[in-house]
């Protein structure tokens, strides 16, 4: 897995000063292209990127003004090692029993769901605005929380599933995107509670939570990355 430290990598380029503008220009689009050839084929480095050229994305490297105010931008698509990582974790620290819940994971890719069974790092353009990681099974927060009404849950590890995951993404991509659990967020086909559910503890002991009819709370995390 390619580390954050691959994202954020800088290179100065002294050019000759008698050169012409043109040739240093010239140098200055060789060094850059030799450079990210160099990271993407020892995978440190995506092959999916964004280019900025002098502050105009997509535009050629020789259009790089002369030294030493020329510069080449390549903002690399770091979210296809991002999810791969999160959705490693979640299925690692997941009860694996059935394996159903294990298989249950899903993405949205700026609004579009994705079961992880169908998802490609690659699919993921530096474009994309944000990734949300849930899992489609109805118990999925009774595993999260492992509480019902303030009465605990056992299951085969520990709860906190999704506030782990976000820990784990942040100490590893910190730099590169902004990560939160939410406690609830809807997909398709989730599933809808048939009979109503009342509070079992606290001062509304007894009380309806006016829920039947209601999508099923399901948490998951929100992954942004950073512009």
């Amino acid at each position: 897995m390619a580390s954050a430290a691959a994202f954020r990598r800088s290179l100065q380029v002294f050019a000759n000063r008698t050169l012409s503008p043109a040739a240093q220009s010239a140098h200055l689009a060789q060094v850059a292209k030799t450079e990210l050839a160099g990271l993407v084929q020892s995978g440190r480095a995506p092959a999916s990127h964004r280019r900025f050229v002098d502050g105009r994305e997509g535009a050629p490297e020789e259009a790089v003004g002369p030294a030493p105010s020329g510069r080449i931008i390549y903002r690399f698509n770091h979210l296809g090692a991002v999810c791969t990582f999160a959705l490693s974790f979640l299925v690692n620290r997941s009860p694996e029993r059935t394996g159903r819940f294990r298989k249950g994971f899903y993405l949205g890719i700026d609004g579009k769901f994705v079961p992880m069974a169908q998802f490609n790092p690659a699919a993921l353009t530096a474009d994309v605005r944000q990734v949300v990681i849930g899992n489609i099974e109805p118990y999925s927060r009774k595993v999260d929380v492992q509480l019902v009404g303030g009465e605990p849950l056992s299951f085969s590890v520990p709860a906190g599933l999704f506030e782990d995951a976000v820990q784990a993404i942040k100490a590893r991509f910190g730099v590169l995107v902004d990560v939160k659990r939410v406690y609830t967020m809807s997909f398709p086909g989730q599933y809808i509670l048939q009979t109503e559910q009342h509070h079992r503890s606290g001062r509304y002991q007894g009380r309806s939570r006016k829920r039947a009819g209601k999508p099923v709370e399901s948490p998951a995390i929100i992954i942004t990355p950073r512009r």
